[in-house]
């Protein structure tokens, strides 16, 4: 689907829920992914109306850039201040009523909206751009495939480069160098190395601990590739583990294969989640994996639909998810094993490739 065909289908919404057009803003609310979803363009500042017509504003700073990426919608530069330039740029609108995400647009944002244009009526809209996006097409699945497969490279060459002494911000700043250098745009999101206790700690920062011989490590990586994200999370030991590391690595892959065969199109997302989180509450661990199962992927490294036991989402064809079950003992360790998956009618395919089927020892 090109972004033409995408704004055809936002302004399809937009008749279909009696507004006359939809504004994407830019600016000092961040909607950066829709604005690129939309457009093309990747520039950090610019406006996109959606109507009967379509355009692009945006500042000198990007116009020759916009015009490069978003042919062939029309483009207009402003000057001065946005507010004020689009307020005297709706002033001869024939629209009154215009859609703005609730999702990404700040109350700010909003009040200044009004007071600039108050001869429209901003309306606040549920994740129309959003729920647009949760579908991926070939092209997009794609992307996606190639930033998880330079993410499975990435983690493969640093785990041939850890010695004992490492800390593990130095393994995370290798582990990023090395992936700009062979293709990334940039990570998805700063990448978790989490040594020993640190583990436990499902979004743990790196630091200054350095990894030591008999502890796990757990690596929750992502590159950006060409605008689309990966996401992968393994664990690994750093010579012979405890025994009580390989039982819980052991429910922890059983979970997550339970979940993966558990997805395919019209499946709820609480449906998948509790598949998976029967294994680990079976084995005893329920209280520890606090988290749901899974988020969408995409421009976003957590975006539409969500895998958990309160998701109201049912996957459809297309849609990119994260199965990532974990047990986190508290100042003691934790297993976490993330895959990416792609829905399809009957299934899902799986994107990631590092191997999990056995507790890497290093």
């Amino acid at each position: 689907m090109g972004h033409g065909d995408r704004r055809r289908a936002l302004a399809q919404r937009v008749e279909d829920e009696g507004l006359d057009a939809f504004l994407v803003v830019n600016a000092e609310s961040s909607d950066r992914a829709n604005l690129f979803y939309l457009t093309g363009f990747s520039g950090s500042f610019g406006l996109l109306w959606v109507g009967k017509e379509a355009w692009l504003a945006t500042d000198s700073r990007y116009t020759e850039q916009a015009s490069a990426q978003a042919a062939p919608l029309p483009i207009e530069e402003l000057n001065g201040r946005w507010l004020t330039w689009l307020g005297e740029r709706l002033a001869d609108t024939s629209a009154r009523r215009v859609g703005v995400s609730a999702a990404s647009l700040t109350v700010k944002i909003l009040n200044d909206l009004r007071a600039h244009a108050k001869n429209i009526e901003f309306v606040p809209t549920g994740s129309w751009v959003e729920e647009l996006r949760q579908t991926k097409d070939g092209s997009e699945v794609e992307q996606i495939a190639a930033a998880a497969e330079l993410t499975d490279a990435g983690l493969r060459w640093i785990l041939g480069r850890i010695r004992p002494g490492m800390t593990e911000q130095e393994i995370a700043l290798e582990l990023e160098f090395w992936c700009r250098k062979n293709g990334a745009q940039d990570m998805a999101f700063e990448p978790i190395v989490a040594s020993g206790p640190h583990s436990s700690r499902p979004h743990h920062r790196p630091g200054s601990r350095e990894v030591r011989e008999g502890e796990v490590i757990l690596f929750d990586i992502g590159v950006r590739r060409d605008a689309y994200c990966a996401d992968l999370t393994r664990v690994v030991s750093l010579g012979r583990p405890e025994p009580r590391v390989q039982e819980i690595y052991e429910f922890v892959l059983k979970a997550n294969q339970a979940g993966i065969e558990a997805v395919h199109a019209g499946v709820e997302g609480a449906s998948v989640d509790a598949g998976a989180r029967k294994i680990i509450e079976d084995a005893g661990y329920g209280t520890h994996f606090g988290h749901g199962l899974g988020h969408g992927v995409g421009l976003e490294v957590h975006e539409m639909p969500r895998v958990g036991p309160t998701s109201e989402d049912v996957l459809g064809p297309g849609m990119v998810v994260t199965i990532e079950p974990g047990v986190y003992l508290p100042e003691q360790f934790g297993v976490r094993i993330e895959d990416l998956v792609v829905v399809r009618p009957d299934g899902c395919e799986v994107l990631s490739g590092f191997p999990k089927d056995d507790l890497l020892v290093l």
